[in-house]
């Protein structure tokens, strides 16, 4: 019983820590050096969809879990890889939306430094999946982690692929 607690308590503070560098590094990441990212008024419109689409997709994905339980069909996963990973769909639902509608980037946002950011978070939750994939550790599989890096290797492709379809846009515009 006292191992949960020192690892509830360890989570905690991971959790509470890994807060305070993200408010370091969005702070840093942005050209007025502010916290909260700016958005003109069709961004703003288009991310209040995009929420509320990603809303539902949590909502639908709950629902999902509450029948399986009920059920009593259980998944081979911890319940709270399944619950996170609600959480991740609803932000590639986000993100994706807020991506193609051009919405996704604030005007003080400095992309290349977010690019880093988001680089070294998938790093980070990288190390663990390789470290237990490779036998060198030996604790529970870090699903978690595994699913932050499904998210960032998908929200990074859509970067990717939206900067070379804005590109290819731009090259076809200045032919014409």
């Amino acid at each position: 019983m006292n191992g949960n607690i020192f690892m509830s308590a360890g989570v905690a503070v991971g959790i509470f820590v890994g807060l305070i560098v993200a408010f370091v590094m969005i702070k840093l990441a942005n050209s007025n050096r502010k916290v909260k990212s700016e958005y003109d008024e069709r961004q703003l419109r288009v991310r209040g969809d995009a929420y509320r689409y990603a809303f539902y997709t949590v909502v639908i994905w709950e629902a999902v879990l509450i029948v399986l339980a009920y059920g009593d069909f259980h998944l081979p996963v911890p319940d709270l890889a399944l619950h996170f990973a609600g959480i991740i769909a609803g932000v590639i639902v986000l993100s994706t939306i807020c991506i193609w509608k051009d919405a996704y980037w604030g005007l003080n946002n400095n992309r290349r430094s977010y690019g880093i950011i988001l680089l070294v978070a998938g790093l980070f939750n990288a190390i663990p999946v390789v470290g237990r994939l490779s036998g060198a550790v030996s604790s529970d599989f870090p699903y978690v982690n595994l699913l932050c890096c499904v998210m960032l290797v998908v929200v990074g492709a859509e970067l990717l692929l939206k900067q070379l379809a804005d590109k290819r846009a731009e090259r076809a515009e200045d032919d014409a």
